[in-house]
């Protein structure tokens, strides 16, 4: 039988992550808006993730939990379930803004390839919301990317330019980004509305990653975009290294490292 056609897939990557996945599963079921389904994709969860989510099956379209590679290995099951024309990716922990957030976006994608608003970024409780530009080029993304909490993704984008890179482990999202709207320059358009609230506790987010984000961004510069890299370098060194000098003689504290890619 055919499945029924929606306007927009909504994607939960889930790992053992129980309260986030009950507070990402009850925003997408307050949604005003109604053409579109739910894919959840548990990676094999041994916290009762996969209990809660047998109570609330008939709430979920497509529903898996296997083992999987990874977490862009997971986002990439899910693409492969999705029947709506666009998607978007909620992972467990994340939430909609509030129940008029889909509608938000659906509102304004009238053809374009990708449709992004704003998010608001929660660390232990404190939230700020981060705005987005409605013009993006190379130089935002040598240092920023787009929310994929509050972007709609046009699905055909998948097949055309291929899934996310499973070989990177932080950055995939970023590098799809930037393939499609710089590499093949596809249609974007920005909603000045907050759509999501990420969870700062993501992997992406610990400073410890810092390192890794650096060198798959360095991977990927080099290969696909060398000018911008050279340039990227540069930059990073007048920002970088005279502040680290003056940490390690004293002048200035030392600090967190953080980038929001």
């Amino acid at each position: 039988m055919e499945t029924a056609r929606v306007d927009i897939s909504v994607i939960t990557i889930n790992l053992n992550n129980l309260k986030g996945l009950c507070d990402t599963v009850q925003s997408v079921s307050s949604q005003q808006f109604n053409s579109f389904e739910y894919i959840i994709v548990d990676g094999a969860s041994t916290d009762g993730s996969v209990a809660y989510l047998q109570t609330i099956r008939q709430k979920i379209t497509h529903l898996i939990s296997e083992k999987d590679g990874g977490i862009y290995d997971a986002m990439n099951k899910g693409i492969n379930l999705a029947n709506g024309e666009y998607v978007i990716f909620l992972n467990s922990g994340d939430f909609f803004h509030d129940n008029e957030s889909l509608e938000k976006l659906a509102a304004n994608k009238n053809g374009y390839d990708i449709v992004y608003g704003n998010m608001a970024v929660d660390d232990k409780g404190s939230r700020k919301i981060q705005r987005y530009p409605a013009k993006v080029n190379m130089d935002y993304f040598l240092k920023e990317t787009l929310p994929h909490p509050s972007t709609l993704i046009k699905r055909d984008l998948f097949q055309q330019f291929g899934k996310y890179k499973t070989d990177f482990k932080i950055v995939s999202d970023w590098a799809f980004f930037v393939d499609v709207i710089i590499g093949a320059r596809v249609k974007y358009n920005y909603v000045d509305a907050v759509v999501s609230v990420f969870n700062m506790q993501g992997v992406s987010s610990q400073s410890d990653s810092f390192k890794l984000i650096r060198r798959e961004m360095d991977s990927h510069l080099s290969i696909h975009y060398r000018w911008y890299f050279l340039k990227y370098k540069i930059m990073w060194a007048i920002q970088y290294y005279p502040k680290r000098i003056l940490q390690k003689i004293g002048l200035v504290p030392e600090y967190s490292e953080h980038v929001s890619v």
